[in-house]
Parts: C-alpha cells; sequence; structure tokens
C-alpha cells in the first residue's frame, strides 16, 4: 500500500516537532542544572567551612549572635534546596513513600474501611485526615507542570543573594564586627521576602510543607 505524499509529509512534521520539542527541554534542563550548580558551589564553599555560625563562633564579638548566623545557613540551604526542587519536579512530583502507600490502600478500599485500619494501627482520626487531603494534593502535584524559564528566571533572582551570603562571610573572616550581625539579619530577610513574593519558590515552599509526619509502625518506615 503506497502512502499518500500528504500524509508522509504530515507524519515527518510531527516527528521532526517531537524531536525538536524534547531537545528544547532538554536543553532546558540543563540550562537549569548549569545555573543551579554555580549556586550550589558558592553556597557548598562556605557551607563545608562552618558556614555563617562557624565564622560567628570563631570571634568572640560575634558569638553570642550565633543563633542568627545559623538561621542565615539554613535560609541558604532553603533557597538553594528549593530551587533544586523546583528543577526536579517540572513534569511533576513524584509520589513519595507515604503517597504511594495511601493511593495504592486507596483502590482497594474506601476512606472509612482505610480509615479503621488505620485507627487500629493507633493513629488518630486528626491524623489520617491529614493523610488523605496528603494523598489527594500528591495526586495533583504529580501531572502539575512547571516553565522551565520561569524556573530560570528564579535562579537568577537568588544569585545575588547567594553572592551577597559569600561577600559577607569573606567580610567577616577579614574583618569581624558587631556591625556585621545587622548585615546578617538583613540578608535573612531578603531570602525570605524572595521565597515569598517569587511565584515559584512560594509554590515549592507550599508543596514541600503539605508532606506530614508519618511512620505507620511507629518505629520504622516514617519520616
Amino acid at each position: 500500500m503506497r502512502i499518500k505524499p500528504a500524509l508522509f509529509f504530515l507524519f515527518c512534521v510531527c516527528i521532526l516537532i517531537s524531536f525538536s520539542g524534547t531537545a528544547w527541554s532538554q536543553a532546558q534542563t540543563q540550562k537549569c542544572d548549569s545555573q543551579l550548580s554555580l549556586l550550589k558551589k558558592t553556597k557548598n564553599a562556605i557551607i563545608e567551612e562552618g558556614g555563617m555560625w562557624g565564622l560567628f563562633e570563631r570571634y568572640k564579638g560575634l558569638r553570642k549572635d550565633s543563633s542568627k548566623a545559623m538561621q542565615l545557613d539554613f535560609k541558604v540551604q532553603q533557597l538553594v534546596w528549593l530551587l533544586d526542587y523546583l528543577c526536579n519536579t517540572v513534569e511533576g512530583v513524584p509520589l513519595n513513600e507515604l503517597a504511594v502507600y495511601l493511593t495504592e490502600s486507596l483502590k482497594e478500599k474506601s476512606k472509612s474501611q482505610f480509615k479503621k485500619e488505620l485507627i487500629v494501627l493507633g493513629k488518630t482520626e486528626a491524623e489520617i485526615d491529614i493523610w488523605f487531603v496528603f494523598s489527594d494534593i500528591s495526586l495533583k502535584n504529580k501531572t502539575r507542570k512547571l516553565n522551565m524559564e520561569t524556573i530560570c528566571t528564579s535562579i537568577q533572582r537568588s544569585h545575588p543573594l547567594i553572592d551577597q551570603y559569600k561577600r559577607l562571610a569573606e567580610k567577616i573572616e577579614l574583618s569581624p564586627n558587631a556591625e556585621q550581625i545587622e548585615s546578617v539579619n538583613h540578608l535573612y530577610q531578603k531570602i525570605e521576602h524572595l521565597e515569598s513574593s517569587d511565584s515559584y519558590l512560594a509554590q515549592a515552599l507550599r508543596e514541600t510543607s503539605q508532606v506530614p509526619h508519618w511512620d505507620i509502625d511507629e518505629s520504622t518506615g516514617g519520616s
């Protein structure tokens, strides 16, 4: 059977579009990973040496405020972690162990039946309700999509703050003084503002905070 020229042409166009789309997606992923790797490198260079907390602990005049430095270290690590989360969930959020356990169980039984089983295992109704909400959210997030260009924009907006973190650490190491405590507080606030004002970072915070504590038998398998 001969294939009509028009159908063959349409087939070739579809293949070309599919290939181009895949290549573009891979290029975008590489761009995301490349930009993020620079942030990780800058952050790790400081954290691996003890972070801002280590610098504050080293100098007597700053030691009493080392908890503030520790909070900044956490905030910097959280920012990079959220960006990494976005890069890795462009095509959806994979189900974690709890979500798999819940969704698979609810395929076989009703929520009321499953709730009774969980109560026997020692779970409270309030805890079970949280789990069921998380199960529904997980199924929605499994297929949600993100725009890679927007993620890259979030990474670019983060670069100046991570660079400022590096410069502040270098400044403290060279000439520690009490004024730098305020600089630490200010940088913490700037990162916190970015995480709440940037739509994708705010989404990452929301999605990751929805993961409840869980431990099926209260001794193993939980997180």
